[in-house]
Protein backbone atom coordinates (compact mmCIF):
# COMPACT_ATOMS: atom_id res chain seq x y z
CA UNK A 1 0.00 0.00 0.00
CA UNK A 2 1.33 3.04 -0.75
CA UNK A 3 1.22 6.58 1.03
CA UNK A 4 1.88 10.21 0.86
CA UNK A 5 3.54 11.90 3.11
CA UNK A 6 2.04 15.45 4.13
CA UNK A 7 2.32 17.97 6.31
CA UNK A 8 0.78 18.10 9.71
CA UNK A 9 -1.94 19.80 11.30
CA UNK A 10 0.33 22.71 12.35
CA UNK A 11 4.36 23.44 12.72
CA UNK A 12 3.72 26.37 15.51
CA UNK A 13 3.22 26.87 18.73
CA UNK A 14 1.59 30.16 18.54
CA UNK A 15 1.11 30.74 22.37
CA UNK A 16 3.64 29.15 24.74
CA UNK A 17 1.81 27.30 27.18
CA UNK A 18 -0.90 26.42 25.49
CA UNK A 19 -0.62 22.70 23.67
CA UNK A 20 -1.57 22.32 19.79
CA UNK A 21 -2.50 19.14 18.12
CA UNK A 22 0.21 18.63 15.33
CA UNK A 23 -1.00 15.19 14.26
CA UNK A 24 -4.84 13.49 14.11
CA UNK A 25 -5.36 9.85 15.18
CA UNK A 26 -4.26 6.91 13.09
CA UNK A 27 -1.06 7.95 11.09
CA UNK A 28 0.72 5.52 9.12
CA UNK A 29 3.91 6.87 10.51
CA UNK A 30 5.43 10.39 10.24
CA UNK A 31 8.27 12.76 12.92
CA UNK A 32 8.07 15.43 14.82
CA UNK A 33 11.84 17.72 14.51
CA UNK A 34 12.48 20.51 17.42
CA UNK A 35 15.03 22.76 14.81
CA UNK A 36 18.58 22.72 15.22
CA UNK A 37 17.92 26.50 15.89
CA UNK A 38 15.35 26.33 18.60
CA UNK A 39 16.45 28.04 22.16
CA UNK A 40 13.91 25.84 24.22
CA UNK A 41 12.58 22.39 24.37
CA UNK A 42 9.71 21.09 22.33
CA UNK A 43 7.27 19.08 24.47
CA UNK A 44 5.34 16.49 22.85
CA UNK A 45 2.20 14.02 24.29
CA UNK A 46 0.79 11.05 22.45
CA UNK A 47 -2.01 10.63 24.50
CA UNK A 48 -3.44 14.20 25.91
CA UNK A 49 -2.26 17.94 25.73
CA UNK A 50 1.39 18.08 25.99
CA UNK A 51 2.81 20.34 29.19
CA UNK A 52 5.50 22.60 29.39
CA UNK A 53 7.76 20.05 31.84
CA UNK A 54 8.69 16.52 30.86
CA UNK A 55 6.36 14.45 33.40
CA UNK A 56 3.68 11.40 32.88
CA UNK A 57 3.24 10.96 28.95
CA UNK A 58 4.71 14.50 27.72
CA UNK A 59 8.13 14.32 27.15
CA UNK A 60 11.04 16.85 25.88
CA UNK A 61 12.71 17.52 22.33
CA UNK A 62 16.05 19.57 22.37
CA UNK A 63 17.17 21.39 19.68
CA UNK A 64 18.09 19.50 16.59
CA UNK A 65 15.86 16.17 18.02
CA UNK A 66 13.37 14.16 16.17
CA UNK A 67 10.54 11.90 17.26
CA UNK A 68 9.11 8.93 15.47
CA UNK A 69 5.72 9.26 15.22
CA UNK A 70 2.94 5.81 16.49
CA UNK A 71 1.64 4.51 13.27
CA UNK A 72 -1.94 3.38 14.21
CA UNK A 73 -1.97 5.92 17.23
CA UNK A 74 -5.30 6.10 17.85
CA UNK A 75 -4.98 9.33 20.01
CA UNK A 76 -3.84 12.86 18.60
CA UNK A 77 -0.23 14.28 19.81
CA UNK A 78 0.38 17.34 20.78
CA UNK A 79 3.15 19.54 21.09
CA UNK A 80 4.03 22.55 23.54
CA UNK A 81 6.71 25.23 24.22
CA UNK A 82 7.66 27.64 26.94
CA UNK A 83 8.31 30.37 23.88
CA UNK A 84 5.66 31.83 21.90
CA UNK A 85 5.75 31.22 17.76
CA UNK A 86 7.80 28.20 18.50
CA UNK A 87 8.29 26.19 15.12
CA UNK A 88 8.71 22.25 14.42
CA UNK A 89 9.04 20.22 11.60
CA UNK A 90 5.88 17.90 11.61
CA UNK A 91 4.93 15.34 8.19
CA UNK A 92 2.69 12.04 8.52
CA UNK A 93 1.88 9.55 6.53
Amino acid sequence: MGVTPVAGLTDTVVTGGTAVVAIGPNPNGGYITNPATATTPLYVDPVGAAQTVAKGTTFALAPGQTWTVIPGQTSSTSVNASDDAHDFSVVVW
